[in-house]
């Protein structure tokens, strides 16, 4: 960066506008041209000619499939035989990723234990999936001193 000897201001003394064009450029706005698209029909045409004229949908954001328990609790078997499932120590894993869906909600029963990882569940399934001795919940809940921590610090 070159250091300025003189100031600018110094150096323009004596020239009428300062450089910057006619008076009514100084004034307001000068020679803005308009705020936002103002203008995109007519002097600002070759900037927004494209996209004049077109409306644009927003994307709803993608909801993942729910899937009630009567469905599992109908298709367990066919998932554990296809591998889609597991069985650990008597205990079904499924897999939400896997198997298609996001969410599990209430309605219906379950009589085997299963294990629900990668899904969020409803309070009534997660409800009627522990009476019948399985596991619902994500790993946030179930890490250790999930939410003690932020009690902890409030007591101190």
């Amino acid at each position: 960066m070159v250091v300025r000897r003189r100031r600018k201001k110094n150096k323009l003394r004596g020239h009428r506008t300062h450089g910057a064009g006619g008076t009514k450029n100084r004034r307001g706005a000068g020679t803005r041209g308009g705020v936002g698209r103002a203008g995109s029909h007519k002097h600002k045409f070759s900037k927004y000619y494209l996209t004049f004229g077109i409306k644009r949908k927003l994307k709803a954001k993608k909801k993942g499939k729910a899937i009630n328990l009567i469905e599992i609790s109908r298709k367990l078997d066919a998932w554990v035989e296809s591998g889609k499932a597991a069985r650990e120590n008597g205990v079904i894993v499924l897999d939400g990723k896997k198997l298609g869906f996001a969410k599990i909600l209430g309605v219906g029963n379950v009589k085997e234990k299963i294990k629900i990882v990668n899904a969020k569940v409803s309070a009534k399934a997660a409800q009627k999936i522990s009476e019948a001795g399985g596991e619902a919940g994500s790993a946030k809940e179930k890490e250790e001193g999930f939410g003690e921590e932020e009690e902890s610090g409030e007591e101190e």
